[in-house]
This record gives structure tokens, C-alpha cells and sequence, in this order.
């Protein structure tokens, strides 16, 4: 008997280091999309991780994040990921409903009382804290006063408790909850409301809520000066080259963490993050609010997340990344790009997902 158990254990361990290998080798045409777009020049490099029920199938890096010092793409390269912080700025506030300390449907003026004046010129009707979280708030897109490099020292010395009046005297665009418009600026409505319900600054407040839970131990507004020599440079396509957009600055003072795309991550902390969405919640909210996140709001929307596919939630960012789960195949799939192209990046972000859930979620 005890033979056999043994036996069985063997099997049963070796089928599952075979069904894995199995998945990345079918893999393959996913990930010649990335090596033929770093070997053509269109991309500089790129991280990739795909994980299928906790499993890693995929964990490589392609071509350079460097450039200039001809530093190669690691798997564990830390980058800028954008607006994949949309989903955790709106992940940390949904541990505030978890608390009995903030109403979803309530209006943002309960908490800023500065919005009570903000409306359209038509009605008076405000935002709720729901539809800042699913785009659908009236509030104006870009967000005022911040300038074209992100991370200008100037700007990174502001605090949301400036920023958020800033916002509050520009007038909705629509009325709330009527259309839905990609805003960066609605998620710093909500992250000073943030802070004024936790009595916490935000990066704090997400540092104890969202990234210490998980374990996401590389992941930060600012970056840590023993690894900034693992933060990949950021490109930015103009013309026909693609040229330097931002060099991490570890004399960065960073005051304003921008709950619209402040944070650097790697493709495995990020995968953590996701995880949980496919895992109810588990260990930073309840199922209930977790599966609320994930179901639609507005067009397109659940809580932070993007819903574009069925069955799936995700996020994309302007530096070149993408996130995403999917709750049929057990599937997170990262692929961090660390350059500003839409057209181009947002191509590749297309077929390697597409190829991937193909193969992925077939029986």
C-alpha cells in the first residue's frame, strides 16, 4: 500500500510538471509575437508572465530596457506601469466599503465637500464614488496643472490635497452616469477621498492595504535605491524613432503618488494582484466586493477593471503594459512593454492575448 501511494505521488507530481510544459511549448506563437517585434526594432523589450491556476507557464524577458547601457529585459526588470494602478487605487477605496466607511453610491461632495458646486451647465446632478471608479463621473479627462512629463519634480511635490480642488472647479463634461469617458482625473478625486476617510496619505494607505497583503514587495510609487539599477527605461515613439521619455531619478522626491498611474511594479507582483481577483478577493477583500469590482458598471467597466471580453477583467497602460485574468480558464496573463506607442504596443497587446487565451482555454 505504502508503495503504492508513493507511486501515485510521483505520477501525480510529474503530470503536473508536465501539464505546464506542455501549455508553454503551445505558447510558442504567442511569444514569437514578442521576439519578432523586439528582433524588427518596433520594441525595445519586454517582460512576459502567464500563470494558469497559480501555475507559472511562461516567465521570460526579451531584448533590452535599457538602450543606452544595453541593460537586458530580466523577468524581475521593475517598470512604470501606468494606469495598471487605476485597479489598485480603486481596489484600496473598496477596503474602505469593506470597512462600513465609505457608501459606493453616495456623491463625492459627501466626502470633498469642495464638489458641492461642481456640476454641468445643465443640472446639478454630482458624481458618486461608484462612477469615478467605472468612468462614468463628468469629470474632465486630463488631470489640471500636471505637465507633460509625469514625473517632473514639481509635480511629484504637490499632494492630492491640492490637486483634488483643482478638479473640483472644472466643470463635468456630461452628466454623471449618462456617458462614459476615460478620466485620469477622477482617480485622484478618489484617492484624496482616500486619505481623508483613512487619515492616511494614499501611497501609505496602499502600501498597508493592497501591496503588503499580497506580497508585492517590488512594487511602489517610488523605487528603492538599491534596485533602481533594475528599473527599465521608458521610450516614447515620435516620428519614425523611438526616443528616451523617462530615465528613473532616484533623487526623486515623491510627495504626489498619482493614484492614476504613479506606480512601478514587475509582471510577478502584478500577477499577484490579479490573482486575487480569480481567488475571491483573498487576502485583501471580501468575495462580495471583489466580484463587485468585476461586474459590469458602465460600458465597458467594472470597478477599476476593464471589461472587454467575457469572462474577463483587465487593464492596460500608456507606458506599454497589460494586465489581465480570466475567471473561465484560470488564466493571468502580464506583458510589460516599456514604451509609449498606442497604435504599435496596443497591436501587440491584442494578438499576444488573443493567442494566449486560445490556447489557454481550449479543454
Amino acid at each position: 500500500m505504502r508503495n503504492l501511494k508513493v507511486q501515485l505521488f510521483v505520477m501525480m507530481s510529474s503530470l503536473g510538471f508536465a501539464l505546464p510544459l506542455a501549455n508553454a511549448q503551445l505558447l510558442k506563437p504567442a511569444l514569437d509575437i514578442i521576439e519578432q517585434a523586439v528582433s524588427s526594432g518596433d520594441i525595445p523589450g519586454a517582460s512576459v508572465l502567464i500563470l494558469q491556476n497559480e501555475k507559472i507557464i511562461v516567465d521570460r524577458a526579451f531584448g533590452i530596457c535599457d538602450r543606452r547601457d544595453q541593460r537586458a529585459f530580466q523577468p524581475d526588470t521593475i517598470c512604470w506601469i501606468a494606469s495598471l494602478t487605476k485597479p489598485i487605487t480603486a481596489a484600496a477605496a473598496m477596503t474602505l466599503v469593506e470597512d462600513g466607511k465609505l457608501d459606493l453610491d453616495a456623491t463625492v461632495d459627501q466626502y470633498l465637500p469642495e464638489f458641492r458646486h461642481q456640476a454641468t451647465k445643465k443640472e446639478r446632478r454630482l458624481p458618486t464614488v461608484r462612477q469615478l471608479m467605472c468612468h462614468s463621473s463628468g469629470i474632465q479627462s486630463s488631470v489640471p496643472q500636471r505637465p507633460r512629463f509625469f514625473f517632473d519634480q514639481k509635480w511629484y511635490s504637490r499632494s492630492l490635497k491640492e490637486i483634488a480642488p483643482a478638479i473640483a472647479e472644472t466643470e463635468l463634461v456630461f452628466a454623471p452616469g449618462t456617458k462614459v469617458q476615460y478620466s485620469n482625473a477622477a482617480p485622484y478625486v478618489l484617492g484624496r477621498i482616500i486619505e481623508v476617510l483613512s487619515g492616511q496619505n494614499f501611497g501609505d494607505y496602499v502600501k498597508a492595504k493592497i501591496l503588503l497583503p499580497l506580497g508585492m514587495n517590488d512594487t511602489g510609487f517610488s523605487v528603492p535605491a538599491e534596485k533602481v539599477d533594475r528599473v527599465a527605461v521608458v521610450y516614447r515613439k515620435e516620428k519614425q524613432s523611438a526616443i528616451e521619455f523617462c530615465r528613473y531619478d532616484p533623487n526623486w522626491q515623491v510627495k504626489m503618488t498619482m493614484p492614476d498611474g504613479g506606480l512601478f511594479s514587475t509582471p510577478a507582483d502584478m500577477a499577484k494582484f490579479a490573482s486575487a481577483f480569480l481567488n475571491g478577493g483573498k487576502p485583501i477583500l471580501s468575495t462580495k466586493l471583489a466580484d463587485e469590482m468585476l461586474s459590469p458598471q458602465s460600458k465597458g467597466y467594472g470597478l477599476g477593471w476593464i471589461l472587454d471580453e467575457p469572462g474577463q477583467f483587465s487593464h492596460w497602460g500608456s507606458s506599454g503594459t497589460l494586465i489581465w485574468g480570466d475567471s473561465k480558464s484560470g488564466v493571468v496573463g502580464v506583458l510589460f512593454i516599456q514604451l509609449q506607442d498606442l497604435k504599435l504596443v496596443g497591436d501587440i497587446h491584442r494578438r499576444f492575448r488573443s493567442t494566449v487565451t486560445q490556447v489557454l482555454s481550449k479543454p
